[in-house]
């Protein structure tokens, strides 16, 4: 029986898959989130090895989703969004039973969302979709598909929780309909904001875009701030809990991370809808319905 040589296991049998790539003996263990890892993970420094996600913990989440190719849940939201725009332009009466108005909402409950899909006029509908396809296509590729539909629809919801609430404050916006993807949109902004943060990058561009864009809501008449507000914040915190689940831990495999996103994911539109449904039930407290 020969001995094995320095660094070698004694029996590399033992050891267990590597997490990023089943099927694949490891060959030592992260010294940072003791997660074991293969040759083609191990990143070797003066003591011992770190594994590719730690080796740059505040991008590691990204990375494992910027596998994905071509951004296909940004392109479906616009899609939808434009078959919308037309559909109602020659049915305005299914547009009204489509858009938020939150005097109507005990019997029209799915408006919370499907006012997100709708848009005023042209012009309207070609500044939000310009939007979401230049922020869209630079973040579903590092966030992950499934992450940046969660994202999207919990900036939604957001947005709408926020017009409720704000109907507390100023009754009159109770029988105001609103309609527009803007919420999700100031919601894929937020999400850059927690992207560039954790990523150790300049965030003064994007706080510029959206303080210009906050300012020009408050500025022309018409326009849903409120939704903008809501939905920038919404974003902002969906992004910040998926990257924080996403972070190397000790013992726990990327398949488990994965699972636990996405039980988070759909606890966070669960929690929008409740939410939203909360805000309604506050104002039918106040006002009545």
């Amino acid at each position: 029986m020969s001995m094995p040589s320095y660094g070698q296991r004694s029996d590399p049998r033992a050891a267990p898959d590597c997490p990023r790539h089943p099927g694949v003996r490891s060959v030592d263990y992260c010294k940072r989130c003791n997660r074991p890892m293969c040759v083609d993970c191990a990143i070797p420094t003066e003591v011992r090895s770190i594994c590719v996600d730690c080796a740059s913990p505040k991008r590691g989440w990204a990375r494992r989703a910027s596998r994905v190719g071509a951004p296909v849940v940004t392109y479906s939201m616009m899609a939808i969004c434009v078959l919308m725009y037309v559909v109602t332009s020659v049915s305005p009466s299914l547009k009204a039973s489509l858009s938020l108005v939150p005097a109507t909402l005990a019997s029209h409950p799915w408006t919370i969302l499907t006012g997100a899909f709708l848009h005023g006029g042209l012009l309207h509908i070609l500044f939000n979709m310009l939007s979401l396809y230049w922020v869209g296509r630079a973040i579903e590729p590092v966030m992950g598909r499934w992450r940046f539909l969660t994202l999207y629809l919990v900036s939604a919801l957001g947005g709408s929780a926020f017009i409720l609430a704000w109907c507390l404050i100023q009754p009159s916006e109770i029988f105001v309909s609103t309609v527009g993807a803007s919420g999700a949109v100031f919601g894929l902004f937020g999400a850059v904001f927690v992207l560039q943060r954790l990523g150790g990058s300049d965030t003064t561009s994007i706080l510029t875009l959206l303080g210009i864009n906050l300012v020009y809501g408050f500025v022309v008449s018409g326009i849903s701030w409120q939704g903008h507000i809501g939905g920038a914040i919404a974003g902002v915190a969906a992004t910040w809990v998926l990257a924080r689940l996403a972070r190397p831990r000790a013992g726990v495999t990327e398949a488990a991370q994965n699972r636990r996103q996405a039980l988070a994911a759909l606890g966070m539109i669960a929690g929008m809808v409740a939410l939203n449904s909360l805000a309604f039930r506050v104002l039918v407290e106040v006002y009545g319905a």
